[in-house]
């Protein structure tokens, strides 16, 4: 199932591809390969494969390879959470500073479902909530002990409902993260409770792929009777309507072995921002599938979405009605 969702963000991009508000005052410095001098799991010095996942096991693409390694960023960090035992991921939180969320201290906007067995942990400036998700590797079980990894990180931030702009921001900054990484875009979108897709001006963003995301959101309309077709860019759309009721916006990326999310949603805490990221690599397969196989074909599917990003650009330059593509950097506020 999870693999089929996966091709089906790629043909995503494939359809994007065919069917072809204000700014922040300051940008964001570029950043220079003196920051990235030691990743994440590097410091953390622990082994990333052993006898229950790696090569010569069930598992044997876990706990995954990424693309940039070098890059430092709240997402990274989450990444290399990933792909360790129980024991080590619990270990590491403690020496950064995490402290466990007392059953107390729960609250609906980050635990709707109440849910007992699941731990989560203030972060060093109790900025977020944490939430690590262990999985037991049934198939690498061996009589009188059961492995765990950590297979899933999502953090949790609830801003007040006047704080749309720094809503933005974070939003901002994720998307220069996830092309930091160089990550591939799976999907942005936002909608809001009544957004109308045929509304003028546009009222939900949508792209598929970087080159989507450059190019803005496309609507056919009538004027005049006559129909015409308009571009919007994306963040104009996401600044005319973040704060109306139940504002939603999504953000998916991906590279072969992690998928990565981050999602607004406006309720009545105010704006709850939740970012996931997830090894897939550690997942089991359906009956009958095997990594080896089910590995080749996650690759070939990255690749080609990234072949098909690229590919955008010459589909758009032909289209009847082509877009603007906007410069990365000036899409992303970098200087």
């Amino acid at each position: 199932m999870l693999r089929n969702v996966f091709l089906s963000f790629i043909v995503l991009i494939s359809v994007s591809t065919f069917v072809c508000a204000q700014k922040p005052k300051s940008g964001v410095p570029k950043k220079t390969a003196a920051s990235a001098a030691i990743s994440n799991a590097e410091k953390m010095g622990y082994a990333r494969t052993n006898q229950y996942w790696g090569p010569g096991t069930y598992y044997s693409f876990a706990p995954g390879i990424t693309h940039m390694k070098m890059v430092n960023n709240s997402e990274s960090a989450m990444r290399d959470l990933t792909g360790i035992s129980r024991e080590d991921c619990l270990s590491e939180l403690t020496k950064q500073g995490f402290s466990e969320v007392p059953s107390k201290e729960v609250q609906k906007w980050f635990d709707p479902n109440k849910s007992k067995d699941i731990k989560y942990f203030y972060a060093p400036d109790k900025s977020y909530i944490l939430q690590p998700s262990f999985k037991e590797l049934e198939k690498s079980a061996k009589p009188g002990f059961m492995p765990y990894a950590a297979v899933d990180m999502v953090r949790y931030i609830l801003l007040p409902k006047e704080d749309s702009l720094k809503v933005l921001e974070l939003a901002w900054q994720y998307l220069r993260d996830l092309n930091n990484m160089k990550l591939l875009l799976v999907s942005f979108g936002s909608t809001f409770k009544k957004a109308n897709p045929k509304a003028y001006p546009i009222e939900q963003a949508g792209a598929s792929g970087w080159s989507s995301m450059r190019a803005g959101s496309f609507l056919l309309r009538m004027a005049d009777g006559k129909p015409s077709g308009v571009w919007d860019r994306n963040e104009d759309i996401v600044r005319r309507t973040i704060g109306k009721p139940d504002f939603d916006l999504l953000i998916m990326a991906s590279e072969t072995d992690f998928w990565y999310s981050m999602r607004v949603k406006l309720q009545k805490e105010g704006y709850v921002l939740v970012y996931e990221v997830k090894a897939v690599t550690l997942l089991t397969l359906e009956p009958g599938a095997n990594w080896t196989d089910e590995h080749k074909q996650r690759t070939l599917a990255y690749n080609g979405g990234v072949t098909m990003d690229k590919q955008a650009i010459e589909l758009y330059k032909k289209a009847p009605l082509p877009p603007v593509l906007e410069d990365m950097n000036q899409l992303l506020h970098i200087q």
